[in-house]
């Protein structure tokens, strides 16, 4: 009677584990981390600013399945790379590889900040972006998730970032001087 009762539940909990093998799990989400040249952290805001001809960011994106697993799809994504709406960032100025890696690769350097002035003497700026969007695509079976990054770039001599490149005294901040 014993031996019996152990057969039954041996099979039983064969049964469970052998249906649980085939379970699949969808992919629901995206997200993407960006880490600019020379930083050891990644913005969680998805954007990185670029500083520099030829300077790097790079782009880290985890897929988020129902199972609430993760995995990382870097490589495995399709980046694709939108204009900027600055007029000194053309679309040919940022590439992103396969691998995730966004590059500034114009040699005349580019640039997508500003800067406007915050007090009517032009001694106080404040500082925004145009930034690239890079929207970013990964398809597992047959399930699509998206989501964006945003790259700015201070490549351009006189690039004002509001960091390292600040606006110079007496910046006008009208316009009629290409910035």
């Amino acid at each position: 009677m014993v031996r019996r009762a152990l057969i039954v539940l041996c099979l039983g909990l064969m049964t469970i584990l052998l249906a649980s093998c085939g379970q699949t799990y969808e992919l629901q989400s995206l997200t993407v981390a960006a880490t600019a040249a020379g930083s050891s952290t990644a913005s969680a805001s998805a954007a990185a600013n670029i500083e520099g001809i030829g300077n790097t960011a790079a782009l880290a994106v985890t897929a988020h399945y129902s199972n609430s697993k993760t995995q990382d799809v870097t490589v495995n994504s399709i980046y694709q790379v939108d204009a900027s709406t600055d007029p000194r960032a053309p679309l040919t100025d940022l590439t992103v590889s396969k691998s995730g890696i966004a590059k500034a690769v114009n040699p005349n350097g580019t640039c997508t900040w500003y800067a406007e002035p915050t007090s009517s003497a032009d001694t106080a700026f404040g500082y925004g972006t145009q930034p690239y969007p890079v929207t970013i695509t990964y398809t597992e079976n047959g399930v699509t998730a998206t989501t964006m990054a945003y790259i700015s770039v201070a490549s351009a001599t006189d690039c004002y970032d509001g960091t390292t490149y600040l606006a110079p005294s007496g910046y006008p901040g009208t316009g009629s001087d290409g910035w």
